[in-house]
């Protein structure tokens, strides 16, 4: 008789090959092509860059993630922001004029002639517009501008002139508005000839000044001479924004200047 050895083996050794192809199309119908998922491999990437590795990445079989896309396209807001033009703040809206040498040296000199030194001012109080408000002192910024208000409620003097009462010109900023509404100086602008300006100084001591003239300038055209220029008589400035507002650099076009004598 005829063995039947070689004919078992032969079906066994045909059906181990179709076992084999069948794993093989299997495994090629379940697992994408590693040139698919490219783009997502790139998003996974980003992501984990940005949450510092916190999470695995998919294993190769996982179709393409959709949810990391929030923390990926978070990141252009970040740039954006940090790239805003430099201004005080959002909130706050003015931009102190330049100083050049000529002024700031002059009401120095002019101090020294004097021989007085007044008190510092502690309040503005304007009646035709209703304001009274803190007065505090102002440095300079690394820029060379004058320092502003933290505040838009609060005025500030630029503490390198003079001091109210001494000859030469004191300068006060304020701001025009905020975010919230208006702020300390909103309605300085409508300030006319022959208004008073009364500060309080810190002795208990209180000045008037009297309004000569109302102006406004483009900020690229500041005056700076007027403004901060030497004069025999103590003088008072008055200084914040007005004209236009430029949304694109955050700021106004103008600036708005009161010039007062003491009465």
């Amino acid at each position: 008789m005829m063995s039947t050895e070689p004919v078992a083996a032969a079906l066994r050794a045909a059906a181990a090959a179709l076992i084999a192809a069948a794993a093989v199309a299997s495994c090629s119908s379940s697992r994408p092509a590693q040139t698919e998922p490219a783009a997502a491999d790139s998003t996974t990437h980003a992501t984990a860059a940005v949450e510092d590795l916190a999470a695995p990445e998919p294993p190769p079989t996982t179709a393409a993630p959709t949810a990391p896309a929030a923390p990926t396209t978070a990141i252009p807001l970040v740039a954006a922001t940090t790239s805003l033009p430099d201004t005080p703040t959002t909130v706050l809206r003015i931009t102190a004029p330049a100083l050049d040498d000529s002024g700031s040296d002059a009401a120095a000199d002019a101090d020294a002639d004097a021989g007085y030194q007044a008190p510092n001012p502690v309040t503005i109080r304007i009646p035709r517009i209703e304001v009274e408000a803190p007065v505090i002192p102002l440095g300079l910024r690394d820029d060379g501008r004058i320092e502003v208000p933290s505040s838009p409620e609060e005025t500030g003097w630029w503490l390198g002139g003079p001091e109210p009462g001494e000859p030469g010109p004191a300068v006060i900023l304020g701001h025009v508005d905020s975010t919230e509404g208006p702020a300390v100086f909103f309605d300085v602008r409508y300030l006319k000839v022959g208004d008073e300006i009364h500060i309080d100084r810190e002795d208990g001591s209180t000045l008037t000044y009297i309004v000569d003239s109302s102006e406004r300038h483009p900020k690229d055209d500041f005056p700076t001479d007027e403004v901060y220029g030497p004069t025999e008589q103590p003088t008072l400035r008055l200084v914040t924004c007005g004209g236009e507002y430029d949304f694109d650099v955050r700021s106004y076009r103008d600036n708005v200047i009161v010039f007062a004598s003491l009465a």
